[in-house]
């Protein structure tokens, strides 16, 4: 029995890897499915452009090249995870500018892997890039961006029986290896998989010897709800760094469209107050689509923390993070996008397991919600 302890995007992904290969698995999560990283983010499986702003080709761009493909592959119900029943926001994502940036559009185009990767296009076949008033450059990023909700929606179909709503108190041990788990309503037994994104701090801090060291790199995004409707956008405004400045996904919950806001403007709202991040996403709203003058009803500050590896200087891991020790295996994705990869890595590291298996008697994980609405 292989147990995964994590209902997020890894968890999910890699149990769907091991159904499909009749390996006996279950999913253990102590809230919902996707309620943490997986539904706080905005749904964009990326291909590494948005590291490359400055025409180098990343380490990061690089590993993370070849996800969109992967996921599609998975949504035309190819390969072993089929995602066939989930649906998409917009096949691809957007990329603007709207200031004068002329030498570092050359320098990204320089890089023939960018090139590649993405198109200009004109502005007029996109209903919220087609006005008079924008003067700036638009490009197409052959890279889908997937409706949160429905993706775990499939994922609970797939998993059917195999996802527990529990608790972990403590991982078991004998011989000094891990051997199982102990949750609030009673021990399972087996190879342990910690995807628990924050949650595995904990776990991994009781149990003795060396495990690896988990950081928290904040975010401070902004939820714009609208007056009135604006045409939809997904993508990314292009700025003077090496990062997008803003980027921008739009929802419609209860009658009303919000437009969830990310970017720089999120690593900078780390260190401000929630009243100086309010301000400071209108203001980066106004610029950024400023032909459309999206009117703003509210604003709010969603602080979420993404798990991740330690590393030495405390920035972005390159890649999806996999460490076996003690029969254990600690994950972390790093990135929605990642998952396929995480997936591949841990895959090589379990024996094969094909015994009929008693599953428990445990209620069923719920599916999570989008938590920043």
């Amino acid at each position: 029995m292989k147990i995964i302890v994590g209902g997020g995007i890894s968890g999910l992904w890699l149990a769907a890897e091991l159904k499909a290969r009749n390996i006996p698995c279950c999913v253990i999560e102590k809230n919902a499915l996707g309620q943490g990283q997986t539904l706080a983010s905005q749904g964009m499986i990326h291909g590494g452009t948005k590291y490359a702003l400055d025409g180098s080709l990343t380490k990061a761009a690089s590993e993370i090249g070849a996800m969109p493909a992967r996921w599609k592959q998975a949504l035309q119900g190819e390969g072993t995870v089929d995602l066939r029943h989930v649906q998409l926001e917009r096949e691809d994502q957007l990329l603007w500018s709207v200031e004068s940036i002329a030498a570092k559009l050359l320098g990204f185009f320089a890089s023939k892997a960018m090139r590649s990767r993405m198109k200009r296009i004109n502005p007029q076949s996109e209903a919220a890039f087609n006005h008079p008033n924008f003067k700036g450059h638009l490009y197409r990023l052959s890279e889908p961006v997937l409706k949160l909700d429905t993706l775990v929606h499939a994922f609970a179909e797939i998993l059917d029986g195999q996802i527990f709503q529990t608790e972990v108190t403590q991982l078991l041990m004998q011989n000094n290896k891990v051997v199982g788990v102990e949750t609030n309503t009673g021990k399972i037994h087996g190879d342990v998989i910690l995807t628990a994104g924050e949650g595995a701090e904990a776990l991994l801090s009781e149990l003795p010897g060396e495990y690896p060291v988990m950081q928290r790199r904040p975010l401070a995004m902004a939820v714009c709800k609208l007056v009135q409707p604006i045409p939809k956008v997904f993508g990314h405004q292009l700025g003077h760094g090496s990062k997008p400045k803003l980027t921008v996904s739009t929802h419609e919950f209860d009658g009303a469209q919000y437009l969830y806001l990310g970017g720089q403007l999120a690593e900078d709202g780390v260190t401000q107050d929630d009243g100086t991040v309010c301000s400071n996403a209108k203001r980066a709203l106004s610029e950024a689509l400023c032909w459309l003058e999206p009117n703003v009803e509210s604003t709010h500050v969603f602080r979420i923390n993404r798990a991740e590896p330690s590393t030495r200087e405390g920035n972005r891991p390159d890649t999806a993070f996999v460490c076996q020790s003690n029969n254990l295996i600690v994950a972390w994705p790093t990135k929605l996008a990642l998952a396929p990869a995480l997936a591949d890595q841990i895959l090589p590291l379990l024996g094969g397991d094909s015994k009929p298996t008693t599953l428990p008697q445990w209620s069923k994980a719920p599916e999570g919600h989008y938590p920043w609405v």
